[in-house]
């Protein structure tokens, strides 16, 4: 990979350094939250004291507008082996968890829109003299998505509130570098499964020889389906709703509960006094988003081989839902939820990630 870097002078960045000979790179790009990266380079002292800089940004010449935050720089010194610097850091997205949601933010209306309320509230809609302004950020295009949401929010991660609510409605969340800017979209990824038409399907399956080592998890050690959440009040005049994931399955042995307290949730808010119904949709809707999260999970991940019959970037992306048919005939639809490309002197990989699982 051939990767970029870039300095801030104050004003922008600009491009101050490029990196073409690494020993090893690994590049994570991720659906709903922030991706990672790691690069493994011979030591400089120029190299060294670039990376011991701040605010850098790392981008590939191939994918330029996915941008790689560096936050962590180490130096190993050795007399044999020579002297190495492993570089690693997050994603854009992760400037989004730069900031806390401060005071108490109620929303009603699309989920598309609360996210975008929450950014603008918090890094964009201030004067350029606030310290949490960040004037290099932009929201892309609005969707106009229908879902919708009841929301309400106080001092909660930015970047955490958002992935949880990208997870709860299979949203994806970007932002892209432009050279000059960073612009945050909220998008869909697009249906690539055998339900398509032929020339729309992405089909990974030992059958076509395009899918190499796999490996299927299972995962029930944190599943519970039923969230009870404690609002407001105090004693028996406590504000409690519950909610079940299942309400035939949920029962007996197989009712697996959760505590959660709200009491950070208020009626009283800056537009008044919350209606009992309002108040309630809200409670509910926390009690929604924590189920999404607490599902049993299946994961199938896969070496995809190069051979030519799907292309990542072309054929299919992150947050697109593909089949996927393996030799144990598990068999199914799910979402490419994260990508790994990795490159070293075993030459280039690209692993995807499939979660959300649908068995067909």
């Amino acid at each position: 990979m051939i990767l970029y870097v870039w300095e801030f002078d104050g004003e922008k960045y600009k491009k101050s350094a490029v990196i073409d000979d690494a020993t090893s790179v690994i590049w994570v790009r991720r659906f709903q939250t922030a991706g990672e990266f790691e690069i493994y380079i011979r030591a400089t002292k120029e190299l060294f004291t670039l990376f011991t800089q701040e605010e850098l940004l790392i981008t590939r010449h191939d994918i330029p507008e996915s941008a790689m935050i560096p936050e962590r720089t180490e130096l190993t010194t050795n007399a044999e082996n020579g002297d190495y610097l492993i570089i690693s850091g997050r994603s854009a997205e992760s400037i989004l968890g730069r900031r806390v949601i401060l005071g108490l933010t109620t929303y009603s209306g699309t989920v598309e829109g609360c996210i975008r309320y929450l950014v603008t509230r918090n890094l964009i809609a201030m004067t350029s003299s606030n310290p949490r302004a960040i004037k290099l950020l932009e929201l892309a295009k609005e969707h106009n998505y229908p879902e919708k949401i009841n929301k309400q929010v106080t001092g909660k991660n930015l970047l955490e509130t958002i992935s949880n609510i990208c997870i709860a409605y299979q949203y994806g969340l970007k932002l892209s570098f432009t050279g000059e800017k960073f612009i945050m979209d909220i998008y869909k990824g697009i249906d690539r499964s055998l339900h398509q038409s032929e020339n729309q399907r992405v089909i990974f399956s030992p059958e076509f020889e395009n899918i190499g080592n796999t490996n299927y998890i299972y995962d029930r050690s944190t599943y519970y389906n039923s969230t009870t959440v404690a609002g407001e009040g105090e004693g028996s005049d406590r504000k409690v709703y519950t909610m079940y994931q299942d309400r035939e399955h949920a029962k007996g042995i197989f009712l697996h509960e959760k505590w959660i307290d709200a009491r950070n949730i208020s009626s009283n808010t800056d537009d008044g006094e919350m209606t009992p119904e309002q108040y309630r949709d809200i409670m509910y809707q926390q009690a929604q988003e924590d189920l999404e999260q607490s599902k049993s999970t299946i994961e199938f991940s896969g070496e995809v081989l190069d051979t030519g019959m799907y292309q990542f970037g072309k054929d299919y992306g992150l947050g697109d839902t593909v089949s996927i048919v393996n030799q144990y005939g598990i068999s199914g639809v799910a979402t490419a939820t994260e990508i790994t490309e990795v490159e070293d002197e075993n030459g280039y990989r690209i692993t995807p990630t499939f979660s959300n699982w649908r068995i067909d």
